[in-house]
């Protein structure tokens, strides 16, 4: 008689392997995980330190460390600055903007995975400049700080999803960026909440000093919040 091996069960190897993630999800955060399971773009808006940027990236590495995607991509436009007039190489060029989505995966599983990640070209880093004539394909897509997109470089990013790819936009209609003004993508997204279409979502919590909202509203709106 043959003894054949038991054939291993793919998820559950990963998640014995591969150590659990350095932080939790909070409930609101928990929600945005089941739209992103449910729909192939989701839309993840929030004001200042509402934790987009960490839900985003939490459920991308949870997807990727359960091999559900090959592949995290970051991108986000760049508003200020031609790429051509930046110094150094292109990741060295994108570093500055991607800084908060790198940053969050340091905080879910430190940074010594995330820069062999990086260096082995697990996580991607792309300009939108670049995007045209690309296909996501079995890839996570972070898209962070999209309010200060034109609908033109949205729908070229968005028309850039490919078989087996999801992807992700962050952003918030309070942080547009002068620069773009009306001209954001952000207002025109805000359509598709109803549309059954997309996964949308907006995060409330403040996961930063909680003294920062007390400031922006009296500055703002000349009010004093009352205990």
């Amino acid at each position: 008689m043959i003894n054949t091996p038991k054939k291993e069960n793919k998820e559950k190897r990963v998640l014995k392997t591969e150590p659990k993630l350095k932080v939790d999800l909070n409930e609101e955060q928990k929600e945005f995980v089941k739209l992103f399971y449910e729909f192939d773009v989701c839309f993840l808006h929030g004001d200042f330190g509402s934790g987009k940027s960490l839900a985003a990236v939490h459920t991308a590495l949870t997807a990727f460390r359960k091999k559900q995607f090959n592949n995290i991509w970051i991108t986000r436009p760049m508003i200020k600055n031609s790429l051509a007039a930046l110094p150094g190489t292109l990741e060295e060029k994108m570093a500055p903007y991607t800084f908060p989505i790198t940053q969050n995966m340091e905080v879910c599983q430190g940074k010594e995975t995330t820069e062999k990640m990086l260096r082995e070209g697990l996580v991607k880093i792309m300009p939108i400049e670049v995007a045209k004539g690309c296909t996501f394909i079995d890839s996570v897509v972070i898209v962070d700080e999209y309010e200060d997109m034109s609908y033109s470089d949205f729908r070229t990013i968005l028309t850039r999803l490919g078989k087996g790819s999801k992807m992700i936009f962050c952003g918030s209609k309070e942080q547009v960026d002068k620069q773009i003004g009306k001209n954001s993508c952000i207002y025109e997204a805000m359509k598709l909440e109803n549309s059954g279409l997309v996964g949308y979502t907006t995060l409330k919590a403040n996961h930063r000093n909680p003294i920062l909202t007390d400031i922006i509203d009296y500055l703002e709106k000349g009010e004093q919040k009352v205990a």
